[in-house]
């Protein structure tokens, strides 16, 4: 009778065992990263605020005014891509026990995404060629420099934009995945993440794709201002001594 119990002991352990019971969002965190995760929650608020500001500095262009005149050449966007590493870097740290693979995945593509918009975006060398624009002493130097302009303007949503877009998509699709099925973040926050990747691979319908993206980059808006706040909570979380 003592066997039967103690087996059916055993196999009662093994099968808690198979089937471990759920932990805290914060037992899924790292307490070393708390300094990550708020670097990376700033860096996302800090990206919402120039968003908002790349929308009222485009409407208040003025040909006088070079910083707004870069602005609308979309120059903050290098400011928005470097800012997203530290949010790269420390939604892996978050999410790889939830899916360590997949959220690798994710953070190569959006590592690759980064450095796509970081090459194709031409506000420095539409700055540089304005000056040069600017010093020229002839007519014919004018028209070469304003030929060179028009190329790169033409070459901005040339291949580093294209797979850029395509492959930040999918990242953010992969991510809003691994979200869902955590303890750490939201469903809501791993939804919005999913619907913002898909509706930026509308970019490509025809006649009505340019107003699909603008959605998606209003969607990231949200999305990161939904993983700041998880960030934050994580990194506080650590400095009260919860992990």
């Amino acid at each position: 009778m003592d066997l039967n119990r103690n087996s059916s002991t055993s196999v009662e352990y093994r099968i808690s065992d198979a089937a471990p019971a759920p932990v805290s969002s914060y037992a899924l965190s790292d307490g070393r990263w708390y300094c990550l995760y708020r670097t990376a929650a700033i860096a996302a608020l800090i990206t919402v605020a120039l968003f908002l500001f790349q929308i009222v500095a485009f409407f208040a262009l003025l040909q006088s005014r070079t910083f707004v005149g870069l602005v609308s050449l979309d120059f903050l966007i290098l400011v928005d891509e470097v800012l997203a590493i530290p949010i790269c870097l420390a939604l892996y740290m978050s999410l790889r026990r939830v899916h360590e693979s997949l959220v690798l995945i994710a953070t190569a593509l959006s590592a690759a995404s980064i450095m796509c918009f970081l090459i194709a975006t031409p506000a420095l060398n539409m700055l540089y060629l304005s000056q040069q624009h600017a010093a020229a002493t002839t007519g014919v130097q004018r028209e070469e420099l304003h030929a060179a302009g028009q190329a790169v303007l033409s070459s901005w949503f040339g291949t580093p934009f294209q797979v850029g877009n395509v492959v930040g998509s999918i990242g953010m699709l992969l991510i809003g995945w691994v979200m869902v099925r955590s303890q750490i973040f939201s469903k809501t926050a791993g939804y919005v993440g999913m619907v913002a990747g898909a509706v930026g691979l509308g970019m490509y319908v025809p006649r009505v794709g340019v107003f699909i993206s603008i959605l998606s980059v209003v969607g990231m808006q949200v999305w990161y201002v939904m993983i700041a706040l998880t960030l934050l909570r994580l990194s506080k979380a650590r400095l009260d001594g919860h992990i």
